[in-house]
C-alpha cells in the first residue's frame, strides 16, 4: 500500500472547525478560551500542528470512559505554552550569539597571549583537514571550501573572503565560517595550544549549536518535557554549579535533552561571556521569561510536570545569573 496515501487517509488535513472538533474528541476543553476565540487564534496566530505539540506535556486517562483523552488540558494552556516557548526561543537565540561572540574573543585573546602566528594556525588547520580526509576517506576540507565559496556573494562576509582569498588570518577566518566549522576549528586550536580552558568549552559549544539550530528554525522547545531522552551526559562543572538543586531533581530534569541543552546554554553564557553588561542584560531577559511562565501558573496547578520544569528553569537562572 502506498505510504503517502495511507497517511493522507488516516491523518487528513483538517479545516479550522475540524481541528477544534478533533481537539474536543481528544479531551481538550475550552473553559479559558472559547471555541470562537480559538478558531480566530488558529486562523490568525498559529498553526494547528505546532500548537498541538505542547499536548505532550499532559497525561491521558489510562482507562474508563475517557480513556485516551487528555487530563486537565484546555486550549488556552496550549496557547500559553506556545507564547512562553516563543519568548524563550528569542532569548535563547540572543544568548547563543553572545556565547559565539565571546568564545571568539577568548580564542583570539589566548592566541595573542601564546604568540601563535594567526595566519599559520589557519593554514595548518587546512593541512590537518586534508590529511584526515585522506586517512579517513572523509570530505571535511572540500565541505569547508564549499562553505567559503558559497559565502563569497554574501554581502556581510563576502568582502573578507575576497580580500584574503584563502590566506586567512584567524581573526578573519572565524568570522566567515559557519558555527559547525567554527567549533571544529576551535577544538583544533584548543588541542594545538594544549589549553585546558578552551578544551573544556568545546562540548559546551557543541550543545549550544544544537539548541541554536532548533531555536533559529522555530522548533518547539517546551514540548514533551517529561521525556528522558538526553543524548549526552551533562557537563560535570555545570552539575557542580547547580549543586544547590537536589541530585534527584537535577538528574530527572537534565535527563530531558531539551532541558539539558537550555541549561547548558545558560551555564556556557555564565562561563564564557566576559562582559558584565551583556551578562546583566541576559539575566533581565531570562527573568522576564521566568515571570511569563508564572503569569498563568494557576492553569497548571494539577500538572506537576509543567510546574516543576518552570521551577527548575527559575532556579537555574537564579543560580547562574545572580
Amino acid at each position: 500500500m502506498n505510504t503517502e496515501s495511507s497517511f493522507s487517509l488516516e491523518k487528513p488535513m483538517l479545516d479550522t472547525d475540524g481541528q477544534i472538533d478533533h481537539l474536543i474528541k481528544k479531551g481538550v476543553s475550552f473553559r479559558y478560551m472559547s471555541e470562537s476565540d480559538a478558531r480566530v487564534y488558529l486562523e490568525q496566530n498559529n498553526n494547528y500542528f505546532r500548537l498541538r505539540a505542547y499536548r505532550k506535556n499532559f497525561d491521558k486517562h489510562p482507562d474508563g470512559i475517557n480513556k485516551g483523552k487528555y487530563i486537565d488540558l484546555d486550549f488556552a494552556m496550549l496557547v500559553d505554552l506556545s507564547v512562553i516557548d516563543m519568548r524563550l526561543r528569542y532569548v535563547l537565540l540572543t544568548l547563543v550569539l553572545d556565547v559565539e561572540h565571546f568564545s571568539k574573543v577568548l580564542l583570539l585573546k589566548t592566541m595573542t597571549e601564546t604568540k601563535e602566528d594567526g595566519y599559520q594556525i589557519v593554514s595548518d588547520y587546512f593541512s590537518a583537514l586534508d590529511e584526515t580526509d585522506k586517512l579517513c576517506n572523509t570530505s571535511r576540507l572540500s565541505q569547508l571550501y564549499h562553505e567559503l565559496d558559497r559565502s563569497r556573494n554574501n554581502p556581510y562576509c563576502g568582502g573578507i573572503i575576497d580580500k584574503y582569498n584563502g590566506q586567512y588570518p584567524i581573526w578573519a577566518f572565524v568570522e566567515v565560517i559557519p558555527m559547525g566549522s567554527y567549533i571544529h576549528f576551535f577544538e583544533f586550536c584548543s588541542n594545538r595550544l594544549g589549553n585546558r580552558a578552551l578544551k573544556d568549552i568545546v562540548p559546551l559549544l557543541k550543545t549550544v549549536k544544537d539548541l541554536r539550530n532548533a531555536a533559529a528554525h522555530s522548533n518547539c522547545i517546551l514540548y514533551d518535557m517529561g521525556a528522558q531522552d538526553a543524548r549526552y551526559k551533562s557537563d560535570y562543572a555545570m552539575i557542580q554549579k547547580l549543586s544547590s538543586i537536589s541530585k534527584t531533581t537535577r538528574s530527572k530534569k537534565l535527563g530531558n535533552e531539551r532541558t539539558r541543552q537550555i541549561t547548558t546554554l545558560l551555564y556556557a553564557h555564565s562561563r564564557i561571556v566576559s562582559s558584565d553588561g551583556v551578562h546583566q542584560r541576559a539575566a533581565k531577559d531570562l527573568r522576564e521569561v521566568a515571570e511569563r511562565m508564572n503569569r498563568n501558573i494557576a492553569y497548571y496547578r494539577r500538572n506537576d510536570l509543567i510546574l516543576t520544569n518552570f521551577e527548575f528553569f527559575r532556579k537555574v537562572v537564579d543560580i547562574l545569573f545572580q
